[in-house]
């Protein structure tokens, strides 16, 4: 892992809890309005997670991490919370809404919400980020500036955050379990690793 990183990929708040309390380790991308050709790129294999509650409806949330929606606390105004330090362990790009489906309840996104992504732009296919995810003692709190804006999946941060005070989540021996249900579910038809 780096000393820091002033790398971070914006996702949901309550995406950002979840994988701070080990509920999920796993995301589904597609890609923002203003990214390159529409697509995400995995550009990076460690990076902080930019909790944004932009595009974050309860709809599009998966069922189980509905809870979490009223746990989260807003960050002081103007401000970002960075908690979580994500290294990801593996990508696979799924071309099948079956693997798809397979996935349910292992990330955050509702059933609709994740099929939309896959049909996003005509382009069938999301990618699968697997994820190692470790979390701060305490949020370091950064000052949101207009930089951050815009639908972007990857953002540099103002200055490098240390990386030094990070746990992991889960252990390994609770990552391994996760990550295998993953493998498993995942299959080999539909699916490419990246």
């Amino acid at each position: 892992m780096r000393e820091h990183s002033r790398v971070a990929l914006k996702e949901w708040a309550v995406a950002d809890e979840a994988l701070a309390t080990g509920q999920i380790a796993l995301l589904i991308r597609k890609g923002g309005i203003h990214e390159k050709q529409g697509d995400f790129g995995v550009d990076h294999r460690e990076f902080w997670i930019f909790p944004t509650g932009w595009h974050q409806n309860p709809a599009d949330l998966a069922e189980h991490l509905h809870p979490l929606l009223d746990a989260l606390a807003p960050p002081p105004r103007g401000t970002v919370p960075f908690r979580v330090y994500a290294v990801v362990d593996d990508v696979y790009r799924v071309e099948n809404t079956e693997v798809l489906d397979r996935l349910e309840g292992m990330h955050p996104l509702a059933p609709p919400a994740a099929h939309a992504r896959f049909a996003y732009r005509d382009r069938p296919f999301v990618h699968a980020l697997i994820l190692r995810a470790h979390r701060l003692p305490e949020p370091v709190n950064l000052p949101d500036t207009l930089r951050y804006e815009g639908c972007v999946s990857w953002v540099e941060l103002d200055k490098p955050l240390p990386t030094a005070a990070l746990t992991p989540v889960l252990s390994d021996e609770d990552f391994a379990t996760v990550k295998g249900e993953i493998i498993r579910r995942l299959g080999t038809e539909g699916v490419t690793r990246v």
